[in-house]
């Protein structure tokens, strides 16, 4: 009666392979797993798109998961910080927001039912160029003097600049812009008695 041999146990290459590259790959993704989830951040973005010189609210906002490592080092992460600003620009829906896209806060009386104007920059309406976007301005429209006689000047005060939006140097042919924030109710007002006038703005030092 023979011995029984030893069974021997073998493996081929790419089974050894299959053995060690099965677990590492578990391990590397699991791995990956934790170290997105440490690395990420719920943040609030729009929920729509937003218009330019929109005041943003809190409906205007939902969380997102962003990685960290995707977003700019001036992101905004929480609503407050961004509730009581007003769009610069027009802004996606879903996307981080950032300091460049947003005014500073202002006051959202300034802003309650008012419509965004251009008004046509010199050097005289944007005071020499201090005029920044946030001052509170008063405009006054004086009327062009005419034979029977001089009309009284017609004042809009307490105006929030929304921006002062600089000529191109790309193109030459374009105009430097004051955007402000006229009460709606006296916008008709603004139309009409602008015809003709002199613009005039003043802001508090």
């Amino acid at each position: 009666m023979s011995a029984n041999k030893p069974f021997k146990f073998s493996l081929s290459l790419s089974q050894w392979l299959a053995v060690v590259v099965i677990p590492v790959g578990i391990v590397a993704a699991a791995y990956l797993f934790w170290h997105e989830t440490k690395t990420s951040v719920s943040i609030p973005v729009p929920k729509q798109d937003l218009p330019a010189y929109h005041s943003i609210r809190p409906g205007d906002l939902v969380q997102k998961i962003y990685s960290t490592r995707n977003l700019p080092s001036n992101t905004f992460r929480k609503p407050q910080e961004i509730i009581g600003r007003y769009a610069l620009t027009q802004i996606p829906k879903q996307k981080p927001l950032t300091e460049k896209q947003l005014s500073s806060k202002v006051d959202p009386v300034l802003l309650a039912n008012t419509v965004a104007v251009g008004i046509l920059a010199t050097p005289a309406t944007t005071l020499g160029g201090s005029l920044q976007v946030g001052d509170i301005a008063d405009i006054m429209l004086v009327p062009a003097t005419t034979k029977s006689g001089f009309s009284s000047p017609t004042l809009f005060p307490n105006i929030l600049i929304l921006d002062v939006k600089a000529a191109s140097q790309a193109n030459s042919s374009s105009a430097s812009v004051i955007v402000i924030a006229l009460p709606l109710k006296r916008q008709q007002e603004f139309i009409s008695k602008s015809f003709g006038a002199t613009l005039l703005l003043t802001r508090k030092l």
